[in-house]
C-alpha cells in the first residue's frame, strides 16, 4: 500500500463523549483520512474477506497494513493520551489492524453475538472504529449489565460477570423459547443502552477496549460481503504504555 493512503487530514474535528456511570471518555474524530475512497478501493482488491477461528466478530475481516494504525496513532498521539489520561511521554503501540464487513444474518448469530462484548480487561488497550460506510449501517452503542452494574469490565469484575451473564442468557432463552437471537440495538432485560454514536463515512471512534459495547448492526441496510456496499470498518487496538 502507498503511504499516501494513510495520510490523515491536518485538522479533523473531534468531540469527547462520556459514557456511562464511569464517565469513560469516547473520542470521535470526523474526516480522519484525507482519501478514504483509497482503502475502500483497496478492501475490494487483493486478499480475501474471511471468518477468523476464535474471533466472534459477525462477519468476516482480512488484514490491514499496520502502516494504518502506525499513522492514526502518530497523526492523534497528543490527542489520545489527553484523552485517556497518559502522560505525554507515554508510547502508544498498535497491536492489531484489519478491514472488518458484517455479514452474519440474525438467524446464525451465537448466543455472544447478541449481546454487548469487550474487547480486552486492561484499562490502558484503546480500541477503534473507522467507519467506511454511511450512517444506514449502524454505528456503535456503549451499554451498562443491569444486575452488576458494570459498565467496563476489568479481571476482578469478570469473576462475577462472565458466569452471571451466563445463567442470565440461559434464563431469557427458556423464559421465550421460541424467540431467536438478534442484534442488540438499545436498551434489553439484561442491558441499558448508556450512549450511541452514528456511523458517518472517514468518522473515527477510539474507547477503552473494557468498555461493554457492540456495534448497531443495521440489518435491513444489508448485509454485504462487497466492501462499497456493506458495512466496512477499519478497527485498531493499541496499548498505551511505558514512556518511549
Amino acid at each position: 500500500m502507498n503511504d499516501a493512503v494513510f495520510a490523515l487530514h491536518p485538522s479533523p474535528a473531534h468531540q469527547v463523549l462520556h459514557v456511562g456511570a464511569d464517565r469513560e471518555p469516547v473520542l470521535i474524530v470526523d474526516g480522519l483520512l484525507l482519501d478514504p475512497e483509497a482503502i475502500v478501493r483497496w478492501a475490494e482488491t487483493g486478499t480475501a474477506f474471511q471468518r477468523q477461528d476464535g474471533d466472534f466478530y459477525p462477519g468476516v475481516r482480512k488484514p490491514l497494513d499496520m502502516a494504518y494504525a502506525s499513522a492514526v496513532h502518530a497523526r492523534l498521539r497528543e490527542l489520545l493520551l489527553s484523552t485517556f489520561g497518559a502522560g505525554g511521554d507515554a508510547a502508544i503501540t498498535p497491536l492489531s489492524c484489519v478491514l472488518s464487513l458484517a455479514t452474519t444474518p440474525p438467524e446464525a448469530l451465537r448466543p455472544i453475538q447478541s449481546v454487548p462484548h469487550f474487547d480486552s480487561v486492561e484499562r490502558n488497550r484503546i480500541a477503534s472504529v473507522h467507519y467506511l460506510c454511511d450512517e444506514r449501517f449502524g454505528g456503535t452503542s456503549f451499554y451498562r449489565h443491569r444486575s452488576t452494574g458494570f459498565d467496563s469490565i476489568d479481571g476482578q469484575r469478570l469473576a462475577d460477570y462472565a458466569p452471571r451473564l451466563k445463567r442470565e442468557v440461559m434464563e431469557e432463552a427458556r423464559r421465550q423459547p421460541g424467540r431467536g437471537l438478534s442484534y442488540i440495538r438499545g436498551d434489553t432485560a439484561l442491558f441499558e443502552r448508556t450512549a450511541s454514536v452514528e456511523a458517518k463515512f472517514n468518522r473515527a471512534i477510539f474507547y477503552r477496549s473494557n468498555l461493554l459495547h457492540s456495534g448497531d448492526i443495521a440489518v435491513d441496510a444489508g448485509l454485504s460481503s462487497d466492501p462499497r456496499s456493506g458495512r466496512l470498518t477499519a478497527n485498531t487496538l493499541a496499548v498505551i504504555g511505558a514512556p518511549r
